[in-house]
This record gives C-alpha cells, structure tokens and sequence, in this order.
C-alpha cells in the first residue's frame, strides 16, 4: 500500500533521475526561479523545502547533507546566506508552483516554482585598482 508516500517517477533511470533533480536544484539556488514542467517543479519543491530546513541552521551535519545534494560549496553558502536568512522565522511554504499554461510542441504543463519571500541576493562588487 501507498499510504501517504508522495513519489514522483521520471522515465529515466534512478541515476539519472537524481542528476535531473540536482541540476534543477542548481539551477533554482542561482537563478531563484525555474520554468520547467509541473512534474518536475513538484518534485523540485519538496527536495528545495528540505534543503532550505537545513540551511536554516548552519551545522556541520547540515552543510554535508547540502554539500551532498548541490555538490558545489558556493551554492552551499549561498543558500546559508539568502535563503536561510530569509526564512529563518518561517516553518514550511518556502517556494510556490505558479502554473503557467500548455506547450505547444508536446502539450506538457508548464509551471514556475519561485520563492514565497524576497531572497536577498548579496551583490560582489568589485572595486578597480586606480
């Protein structure tokens, strides 16, 4: 029985399946919001929720837990940062799903996943040497 088990299958092999979600969840820690299908943008969801839960809190337990699913210590700060700053008062709802419509070429749904809250974005500058 399938009592309150949420899983979502991609067609793909169980390796690269686990690609696809971390490249997804790359390219939503950088870019902060992502347009792609509404399968993938629900399975998108519930691994973000928990990466942001971890990066509420900054322990060495956590930084192994995002270090393993992002795979890059930049975005492992980052998300310390932005968004673990930004939803350090906030229990759960850190992202939402806006769908967006049909694609023409294969009638796939749509949808864009974004954050509920402002995620500020630390900016570099670099100052030029006179």
């Amino acid at each position: 029985m399938r009592h309150r088990v949420k899983k979502i299958k991609f067609s793909q092999g169980r390796d690269a399946n686990r690609m696809l979600v971390r490249k997804l969840v790359k390219n939503f820690v950088t870019h902060a919001k992502i347009e792609t299908t509404l399968k993938k943008a629900k399975v998108l969801k519930s691994v973000v929720e928990r990466l942001v839960e971890k990066a509420k809190k900054e322990t060495e337990a956590n930084k192994n837990y995002l270090f393993k699913a992002l795979d890059d210590k930049s975005l492992v700060k980052r998300l310390y940062k932005e968004a673990g700053t930004s939803f350090k008062d906030k229990v759960g709802g850190y992202v939402r799903i806006v769908r967006l419509g049909i694609m023409r070429e294969d009638g796939a749904e749509t949808a864009r996943l974004e954050w509920t809250r402002p995620v500020i974005a630390e900016k570099i500058i670099v100052k030029k040497a006179a």
